[in-house]
């Protein structure tokens, strides 16, 4: 009996030391493993930082940006304007809200979207046009169908019309969408006529700016006031105004720009036959502008 209980004892005396072992062996184990992923981490943190640092695409700045010349001299041929392919506005009409497809669509005298087309197609750069009144994004999809010339559009911070442009995407995904498509267009949310000198100087660094907003010259003098101001931080581009015989106040306000063009130094052009049907305007400060009918 005193032999198998020593027995016993040894037999348990090994199984102790073998579970201590087993215990030491996957201890060390655990241990070897973790320095062995801290090296390895250390080791991919040094390869990770010997690499040379890679920076964001520089965006191409066009050279011209910041100049009010236009690129030669621009003639409003009346003729190729109603001759326009309407093809390019076709391809960007999905974009702006589904009951404006048609007015984009509609003839140079009804609709002033050929003649955005034209000015784009015929003298847009790589320079932006400016498009104030932002609206249903129309207008700046039509002076953008050359595919080439970016637009810069603004409406107040309060503005959110051109939501329904989106038909439902988001602004990224639509800028995204239309982007591909070929046009470039920029929303800016701000009141322009409470930004410095400085900053509507930039904003308005190119030579064609497309103005379609209140129509309320005198109860809202947002395009009075305005118009004043491109003449204070001397702008020498060409101005496109819409709507100029629609109502009471802007055609008074058209009569006066026409009557004051000698003194503040820029032409008058009532393009209604090639542009909307309520009025189109020209106000030339360059002195570039020749029309051929």
């Amino acid at each position: 009996m005193k032999f198998r209980r020593d027995a016993r004892r040894g037999s348990l005396e090994t199984n102790r030391k073998f579970i201590y072992l087993v215990g030491l062996l996957l201890v060390l184990f655990i241990l070897g493993n973790k320095v062995y992923q801290g090296e390895k981490y250390a080791s991919d943190t040094r390869k990770e930082a010997s690499k040379p640092e890679v920076s964001e695409p520089e965006v191409s700045i066009c050279s011209g940006e910041g100049s009010f010349s236009p690129p030669s001299d621009i003639i409003i041929d009346y003729e190729k304007i109603r001759k326009m392919d309407k093809s390019p506005l076709k391809r960007v009409k999905p974009y702006t809200i589904k009951a404006y497809e048609k007015y984009m669509l509609d003839d140079a005298g009804n609709e002033h979207y050929t003649f955005l087309n034209y000015i784009s197609a015929t003298y847009g750069d790589c320079r932006h046009f400016t498009d104030i009144g932002t609206r249903y994004v129309a207008s700046s999809l039509a002076a953008g169908s050359n595919f080439k010339t970016p637009i810069w559009t603004f409406d107040l911070p309060t503005s959110v019309e051109r939501k329904e442009a989106f038909r439902g995407r988001g602004e990224e995904e639509w800028k995204k969408v239309v982007q591909s498509e070929g046009v470039q267009i920029k929303f800016h949310n701000v009141d322009l006529m409470k930004v410095s000198d400085e900053k509507l100087k930039f904003y308005l660094g190119t030579w064609f700016v497309m103005l379609d907003t209140f129509h309320e010259p005198d109860t809202v003098p947002f395009e009075r006031e305005f118009f004043q101001r491109m003449i204070d931080i001397g702008f020498k581009g060409v101005l496109a105004l819409d709507d100029i015989h629609l109502n009471s106040e802007m055609k008074k306000w058209w009569k006066e720009l026409q009557n004051g063009a000698e003194k503040g130094g820029y032409k008058t052009y009532d393009i209604t036959e090639i542009g909307h049907s309520t009025g189109t305007g020209l106000v030339d400060f360059s002195g570039k502008v020749t029309i051929k009918k």
